[in-house]
């Protein structure tokens, strides 16, 4: 024997709802095959309702173990950024920039003061010469253009070019 899915048990309680079978004409009462679909009807349903609130639960199963494991990379995340700054920082204070292991499987390099970024320290001391004007109604500073300005040794009141080690491990 098959096992008939709500939809079909569905069909079959609408066919007999429509027929001339549907009730017994002494007594007013449903037959007893239209009674036998609504209870596997119902049977069936509540299967269903079942299965869908086990899944519920191993969603939020998932989601649960997902976020221990999103906490647990960023902790891993943050001890390699600490472990990187306090190498670079003994490499810098030492004057040591580069460093290969004995068997070449590995080489870390230090490269003082190569990155330069554009730093707001004030924005509003930012000239509106430097601010964009973006879809929201404040505007923003232009890094871009405050870089271009303070390379061509313009002064930018409110924002500097700050220099930055790289450190870079292969």
């Amino acid at each position: 024997m098959t096992a008939l899915s709500l939809y079909s048990l569905s069909d079959e309680v609408e066919r007999l709802l429509s027929s001339e079978d549907a009730f017994d004409a002494e007594t007013g009462e449903l037959s007893p095959d239209l009674v036998a679909a609504l209870d596997a009807t119902k049977d069936k349903a509540a299967n269903v309702c079942a299965y869908i609130l086990n899944r519920d639960a191993e969603i939020v199963a998932i989601e649960a173990h997902e976020a221990k494991i999103a906490a647990h990379k960023a902790v891993i995340v943050r001890k390699q950024e600490r472990l990187r700054e306090y190498l670079a920082m003994n490499m810098k204070r030492t004057g040591i920039t580069e460093i290969s292991a004995n068997d070449g499987t590995f080489k870390a390099k230090l490269y003082i003061e190569r990155d330069a970024s554009v730093e707001i320290y004030d924005e509003k001391q930012i000239p509106a010469q430097f601010m964009t004007t973006p879809k929201p109604p404040e505007p923003k500073p232009s890094k871009a253009e405050i870089g271009k300005a303070l390379k061509a040794g313009t002064d930018v009141p409110g924002a500097r070019i700050v220099k930055r080690d790289r450190l870079t491990i292969s």
